[in-house]
């Protein structure tokens, strides 16, 4: 029985796209949750884990975000000057302010999906002070 229920509990897991390392949050948890991925930026370099937020499988009309943190590797600081998105679905939350050389900027992009349904994928851009082209981020998500 045990043996079983252990394997419905897997076949539930992967069914329902584990994947994604970090839980998509609601908008106002997600600003003091562990960081779900980090983008490093250096004078010559941009690096990342992946390109991807994986949001899981949500419901329409459910407001869900992710932290990603952009750390300052380059010898001067670093400002968002700008940011795009594919969709007036998507929102992302970024200080102003410069984030000096070594410190770890925190952004929240956040995923309305009012009005979707199936598989959705969504892009956003960061324009920053380091670089002419931007950072792409896609998000990737399941809306039931």
């Amino acid at each position: 029985m045990r043996t079983l229920f252990a394997i419905i509990v897997l076949f539930a897991f992967v069914g329902c796209g584990g994947r994604s390392s970090a839980p998509a949050l609601p908008p106002e948890s997600a600003k003091q949750a562990p960081l779900a991925t980090f983008i490093t930026i250096s004078d010559t370099l941009t690096t990342a884990p992946s390109d991807t937020l994986q949001l899981g499988r949500m419901r329409s009309g459910e407001i869900v975000a992710q932290s990603v943190g952009v750390i300052n590797n380059r010898s001067s600081p670093l400002v968002i000057t700008r940011t795009e998105s594919s969709c007036g679905c998507t929102n992302i939350d970024y200080p102003q302010q410069p984030t000096l050389a070594g410190d770890t900027l925190r952004t929240t992009i956040e995923f309305d999906s009012h009005g979707f349904y199936g598989w959705q994928f969504k892009r956003v851009q960061l324009y920053t002070s380091a670089a002419v082209s931007p950072i792409t981020i896609y998000i990737e998500s399941e809306v039931e």
